[in-house]
């Protein structure tokens, strides 16, 4: 993926725990972002059919129909914005058949898409104002093509099925207490097998990916429920609140009251 494909933002718009679309089919003239903050939706870009949740960007090209359907509450950042004409075509090309690209839940992330809120909520734009809104934009979409490139360096999971069974098996059983001995054991591997194995599958090692899929849902409880952090910590795999913040500052650089303070809707 070409990191040198640099948009430019046309417009931006923030929704708060929208309930439905306006419309459930839209075309736009331009390319269409929208970068999900909590809640989720169904949608469909050409042949493709998918959901949408938190830290996903959805992406639709310029004049393709857009059909989306809100599943649970949504809250996001709708994007328009275009290439240079100049790179127009290579552009279609590098993101043909792209829709969605997971972003982590890092503290990158979270602090483009707060800052991106903010200025949102100023109410007479300037110049100023939608330079810093290129600014963000620009770095959240840097972060997704890098993401684009590691997903293009590395073999694709399709060719170690074991593997691909081992990712669903964490994304299922990630709000239990596992540990990476027991999962190798499971596929009749051993530890350093497994490690090796999934690391040339998705670059990146078994319980990072773990901890990824609990940061993530430790994000969601805490913006859509009241639940204590000892109530999410279960429900994320952890044994107790202390230890699920712990983790969770280390990973996002905020601890998680700070995190539901500040992006509480």
């Amino acid at each position: 993926m070409n990191r040198d494909l640099l948009p430019e933002l046309v417009t931006h718009m923030y929704w708060e725990r929208k309930e439905r679309f306006l419309l459930e089919q839209d075309t736009y003239v331009t390319w269409v972002l929208f970068a999900i903050e909590q809640g989720s939706f169904a949608y469909r870009i050409r042949d493709v059919e998918d959901t949408g949740e938190v830290g996903d960007l959805i992406v639709c090209p310029p004049r393709t129909a857009f059909h989306r359907s809100i599943r649970a509450a949504l809250s996001f950042h709708a994007i328009t914005f275009r290439f240079p004409a100049e790179v127009e075509e290579q552009a279609l090309q590098a993101l043909k058949g792209i829709t969605k690209i997971k972003l982590p839940q890092s503290r990158r992330f979270l602090e483009n898409t707060h800052a991106l809120r903010q200025e949102a909520a100023l109410s007479s734009p300037s110049v100023a104002f939608d330079k810093r809104k290129q600014h963000y934009f620009l770095d959240l979409w840097l972060i997704a093509m890098s993401v684009l490139a590691q997903s293009a360096d590395r073999p694709s999971p399709a060719v170690d099925p074991m593997m691909r069974q081992v990712s669903d098996y964490l994304s299922r059983h990630a709000q239990e207490s596992l540990q990476i001995r027991e999962v190798a054991r499971a596929f009749g591997l051993t530890p350093v097998q497994l490690i090796r194995r999934f690391h040339a599958a998705y670059a990146t090692n078994p319980l990072h990916y773990l901890t990824e899929l609990r940061m993530k849902k430790a994000c969601a409880l805490l913006l859509e429920t009241d639940w204590t952090l000892d109530v999410i910590a279960h429900q994320c795999g952890y044994e107790n609140g202390y230890y699920l913040s712990r983790v969770f500052t280390k990973q996002l650089g905020s601890s998680p009251s700070l995190y539901r303070q500040q992006h509480r809707l």
